[in-house]
């Protein structure tokens, strides 16, 4: 099997010849370490371009944005398959640099940037609409040139990675782009718990809006040749739903059932991932119509009772630890969790190893000791105690 076949196979609830390794993505700083740096970082380009063209640089930057994005995931996505992982994350996001130091977006989004040894790394902090007035004030983006500049991204990542001979499944997220975080992100929480008591047509509006760009950029992933796709929001918290469960079910489970539909009328597949504890949501995840759910956070989630419970209505992603065992974890803790993930939701198929989650503090070694552990004890039949 190649990779995408492994990775169809398990969203199919079925075994493949072994269990996928998905990893919903590298962060430049290592892939930087796999790959070795070859071009100028995205701060050696502004500081030309503001050198050169002082009056009108950050114009020419944000020209380019969706180019620079090209480059960053197409880099990871290269490094991940170097390294034998057969599925990596990769979205467009619709960023707009305000200066050296800080940046939005199209959902009112604020984000300092960090330097992460001249990768960007987008910090959120904030929100920029704090009601109605802000909401309608607030420039709209043209949907047909986000159509564009996703197809164009799609296409470009998938372009390097042959060009590269990495043999990878490309899967198709909006991560930091996706349906409910921009909608209480873009307001911060305080103002966007106050338009639920006082404004839900607003909190309707901006729902809306965030579907219609997820429709967008996902159409234009499809009309590129992705067929997985993935929901990036966070829905929980490490104590539980981010909000009322009936603001989910009222506002959030309608637009990913609209997703949901559009995705499977084309054949493809949808995959959720949320951090936190999602126990009480796994109803609400199941009637969403998503095909799989990644993450599945330790300690807050407990993987036999979620295998148990829809292992066999959704296919399981996860859930290798990342604040402990992926960043300073010994090799025999890593391929013990390894094998605890593969123990718990492995068996009947339906399964892909993955860390929880990814960001800058991983080490490399790690990861690869994951990557050997997952090809050592995946293969199927399983078979724990393999040599």
């Amino acid at each position: 099997m190649n990779s995408f076949e492994r990775v169809w196979a398990a969203l199919n609830l079925e075994e493949p010849d072994r269990i996928p390794l998905f990893t919903p993505g590298i962060d430049g700083s290592l892939a930087d370490e796999i790959l070795g740096k070859q071009n100028k970082s995205a701060f050696e380009i502004m500081d030309e371009m503001e050198e050169q063209n002082p009056e009108n640089w950050l114009e020419m930057i944000n020209g380019i944005v969706p180019d620079m994005q090209i480059s960053v995931f197409s880099k990871a996505a290269i490094a991940a398959s170097q390294i034998g992982f057969d599925a990596c994350g990769a979205g467009y996001i619709p960023f707009i640099l305000e200066s050296k130091n800080e940046m939005g977006d199209i959902f009112g989004k604020c984000h300092k940037i960090k330097n992460i040894e001249g990768n960007v790394y987008p910090d959120y902090y904030g929100g920029s609409i704090k009601d109605r007035s802000d909401w309608e004030s607030f420039p709209k983006p043209d949907f047909k040139e986000i159509y564009r500049n996703a197809k164009k991204f799609y296409r470009g990542v998938e372009r390097r990675c042959k060009r590269a001979k990495s043999e990878i499944c490309i899967v198709a997220q909006n991560s930091l782009a996706s349906i409910f975080p921009p909608v209480w992100q873009g307001m911060g929480m305080s103002h966007f718990a106050r338009a639920l008591k006082n404004d839900l047509k607003l909190v309707k509006e901006r729902f809306d809006y965030t579907t219609e760009f997820v429709l967008t950029v996902f159409r234009a992933y499809k009309d590129s040749g992705a067929k997985i796709f993935m929901e990036g929001g966070d829905i929980a918290f490490r104590s539980g739903p981010m909000t009322n469960p009936k603001i989910l079910n009222k506002y959030l489970l309608p637009c990913y059932q609209q997703v949901a539909e559009e995705i499977h009328n084309w054949g493809g597949k949808y995959i959720l991932h949320t951090d936190g504890d999602i126990t009480t949501l796994l109803d609400f995840i199941v009637e969403s119509s998503f095909d799989a759910l990644q993450c599945l956070e330790l300690p807050f989630v407990d993987p036999y009772l979620v295998k148990k419970k829809i292992g066999d209505k959704l296919c399981l992603i996860g859930n290798i630890d990342t604040k402990h065992v992926l960043v300073d974890g010994s090799k025999e803790l890593v391929e013990e969790a390894v094998k605890d993930a593969i123990s718990a939701l492995g068996y009947g198929g339906g399964f892909m190893i993955s860390s929880s989650n990814f960001h800058p503090g991983m080490k490399i070694d790690r990861i690869k000791w994951m990557v050997e552990a997952g090809l050592r004890f995946g293969k199927y039949p399983l078979n724990l105690n393999a040599n």
